[in-house]
């Protein structure tokens, strides 16, 4: 029998601005949507673990503009820090975790990974380490300073794996070409399908519209293959499917204070 979580916290680490063509194929280039910039935090039967790190809110204060948030700066709850401030909500510090992962590592996910560094291991696709820190950079959406850290203690992974006991790495490239979903299996509510940023929006599932960027152009038809599986496995699992940045669904995922069972 599958191991199974306890606990499960929809994090809300702030808001970002993005042309609708990014999150759907064919969308507008002009419509600007505000989505939110998430993080899972889960009581497996090993502990608790964290997927997802958000963004890095320093570069920000005091700005007027940026070269990778040029139609809009990221907005972000107020405190010290959103990442540490969320744990710290539900009782939880890093040095509590014991493991983590990122789906990739745009600046939307990684941003926090300094406060893992030298205390949590951090699973991340073997393609998207070496995709990040080969030859993607600034006009890709990453930025290296937050996560070229010499004590990240990285568990690179091929494909789909265990994370932690009830929680599992599903292989879905194509936003970037080492993307990565979870899925988490709950003891009361059954199985949670995240998609992260293979698929966006609750629009992108009604629609059945994959996602509209690729960091690699040469992905682009992956966007769909992974879609698909994503819908494929909530049906056949009979599970929830949790779009990844989704304005409509994940700000009443994450007002759940007490956490999902």
């Amino acid at each position: 029998m599958s191991a199974t979580c306890d606990r499960l916290h929809c994090l809300a680490l702030g808001w970002e601005y993005c042309p609708e063509w990014i999150s759907l194929e064919g969308g507008s280039r002009e419509r600007i949507l505000r989505l939110p910039i998430i993080g899972i935090l889960v009581r497996s039967p090993a502990g608790w673990v964290l997927l997802e790190t958000g963004c890095d809110p320093r570069p920000f204060r005091d700005a007027e503009d940026h070269d990778i948030y040029r139609v809009g700066l990221p907005e972000f709850p107020p405190g010290a820090d959103p990442l540490v401030d969320a744990l710290a909500a539900h009782g939880v510090v890093p040095s509590d975790l014991v493991a983590a992962a990122v789906s990739h590592l745009h600046l939307d996910h990684s941003g926090g990974l300094r406060h893992l560094a030298g205390r949590v291991p951090v699973a991340v696709q073997r393609r998207e380490l070496e995709f990040a820190t080969g030859r993607a950079g600034r006009p890709e959406a990453y930025v290296r300073e937050d996560y070229e850290l010499d004590d990240l203690d990285w568990r690179t992974l091929d494909g789909d794996a265990e994370i932690a006991p009830g929680v599992d790495a599903v292989f879905t490239p194509g936003h970037t070409p080492g993307h990565m979903s979870f899925r988490v299996r709950m003891a009361q509510t059954g199985t949670w399908l995240f998609a992260v940023d293979a698929i966006d929006t609750a629009q992108g599932i009604r629609e059945d519209r994959p996602i509209g960027y690729s960091s690699d152009p040469a992905d682009a038809h992956l966007r769909r293959a992974s879609h698909d599986r994503l819908v494929a496995l909530a049906a056949a699992e009979d599970a929830r499917l949790v779009p990844g940045h989704c304005p409509e669904t994940w700000p009443g995922l994450a007002a759940v204070r007490s956490g999902h069972r």
